[in-house]
């Protein structure tokens, strides 16, 4: 641990990582959105926001989860 973390480590003139090349490993724990990387992204929202409005009703359906909707 490094204390005064990142900003410690630039203000004494040390390098900071710049590039993906030297990573570990690349990183697979992305988050991205349901409508980013489509050709179509106005589709795309709208079918996350159907099946959003859907889920309700598919957890009512679910025997396993114990969700009650307030």
């Amino acid at each position: 641990m490094l204390k005064g973390g990142t900003r410690a480590w630039a203000e004494s003139n040390l390098a900071l990582e710049r590039d993906h090349h030297s990573w570990v490993s690349q990183p697979d724990d992305v988050y991205k959105r349901p409508y980013e990387g489509t050709d179509n992204a106005t589709a795309a929202m709208q079918a996350y926001i159907d099946w959003e409005l859907q889920l309700v009703a598919q957890l009512a359906n679910d025997s396993v989860s114990n969700f009650h909707v307030v």
